[in-house]
């Protein structure tokens, strides 16, 4: 066999060009780019925007490294409402702690080798299952998509910006006494900053008194009807 860089050097590569190596075993193998480039696709090992790669399965609770929707089996992306993801992803790693950080963001589900095959959803609640649980659950809305999915292939899930807004509220035009608190709730599941206006559309500031991050009261000292702006 010729030294190695004395072999001519590939000014084309392709997706079957091969390189030459020793699997974990020892042995000498021929590895073509196409599968190097499937294994660092569906392995976790390289991350790429903040995107998690899980195979999907058709049970109803996944192993390390799937994911299943909710009540088994496959269907078309627009039909799902919720999705069930193991806490391991395809490294061997534990993400639970990031899996929560999706809560209430849209999120693209791509099929890996079929870009054409996706489902762009709304994260509406993550159920964790307690104490020793193997797996999260995501409630979703289904905003838009492309096709179905498909058993034992491999799926890319990431934020996606699109459409993607902060939350707000407006309440209905509400009169208001003076030194007399009035309860808002909207819902927001935050903590939200908060604008009153009156029927003329002047500012009027009051006092805001957060019980949760669904509701607040607000009290002022002079009599008026306006509207709340949450946000």
């Amino acid at each position: 066999m010729a030294r190695i860089n004395t072999y001519s050097q590939d000014a084309s590569v392709a997706k079957n060009d091969k390189l030459i190596g020793s699997d974990s075993g020892g042995d000498t193998k021929n590895f073509s780019l196409e599968s190097v480039a499937d294994f660092l696709n569906t392995s976790s090992l390289i991350n790429v925007n903040g995107q998690l790669v899980y195979k999907f399965k058709g049970g109803t609770t996944p192993d390390s490294g799937e994911f299943n929707k909710s009540g088994g089996g496959v269907s078309a992306f627009s039909a799902v409402t919720a999705f069930a993801f193991s806490h391991i992803n395809t490294n061997g790693q534990n993400i639970e702690t990031y899996l929560n950080y999706f809560n209430e963001l849209r999120v693209m589900i791509t099929q890996t080798d079929n870009q054409n095959n996706f489902g762009l959803y709304t994260i509406n609640s993550i159920v964790g299952g307690g104490e020793g649980a193997t797996h999260s659950t995501f409630n979703v809305t289904f905003v838009e998509g492309n096709g179905s999915l498909v058993l034992d292939k491999h799926y890319a899930m990431a934020y996606s910006p699109k459409g993607q807004t902060d939350k707000n509220f407006v309440s209905a035009s509400t009169s208001f006494s003076p030194n007399t608190a009035v309860t808002i709730t909207h819902n927001l599941n935050k903590f939200p900053s908060v604008t009153t206006v009156d029927s003329a559309d002047n500012h009027v500031v009051g006092d805001v008194q957060h019980l949760n991050k669904n509701s607040f009261t607000i009290t002022f000292t002079a009599s008026f009807t306006g509207k709340v702006y949450v946000n």
